[in-house]
């Protein structure tokens, strides 16, 4: 047997050794980042807080990891309409939201005054009243990796306290 043989069995022997463990360095990599992760999911869990109310209504392995992952993920940074379709988004779903004051006007900003007196009959005057609330409206096209119970429980815990969500799921 000559030497080159000798030497192409050698690393024949410590080629499938170098790709088992190449393999594994992509896996650790992988396991790294939450929204990949499944090894160690329950310590990424741990470390967020996790199952909290919300994420006990994910019960299969991808929806705890997509709460995993928003969590991890999530800019908790803004209340308003494109953070929640944002939110959803990130979770590979579609909503849109449409809001309301009051009962059924619209609010604009250029229009409509809540700095006013409600003796002068300008409206938007009851926004500062008690009990006024924002009304959303919110149209679920696809609930992406999470339920739509999830979507719900999460929106009602990251909501602006003065609004009221009012869910139409057309999946």
């Amino acid at each position: 047997m000559t030497v080159r043989a000798r030497l192409g069995k050698i690393l024949q022997a410590f080629a499938s050794e170098l790709t088992e463990l190449e393999s594994k360095i992509v896996q650790i990599i992988n396991e790294r980042v939450p929204g990949l992760s499944n090894e160690l999911l329950p310590e990424w869990e741990r470390d967020l807080g996790l199952p909290d109310e919300c994420s006990e209504l994910a019960p299969t392995q991808s929806e705890r990891v997509a709460a995993v992952h928003a969590k991890y993920y999530g800019k908790y940074d803004g209340q308003s309409k494109d953070f929640y379709i944002q939110y959803v988004a990130d979770l590979g779903g579609l909503i849109t939201i449409t809001d309301y004051t009051g009962s059924t006007n619209v609010f604009r900003v250029d229009n409509s005054r809540v700095d006013r007196d409600p003796v002068q009959g300008v409206d938007g005057a009851r926004l500062r009243s008690k009990g006024s609330i924002f009304k959303w409206i919110v149209n679920v096209y696809d609930t992406g990796e999470v339920s739509i119970d999830y979507l719900i429980c999460r929106f009602d815990q990251l909501k602006p306290a003065h609004t009221q969500i009012i869910w139409n799921d057309l999946t």
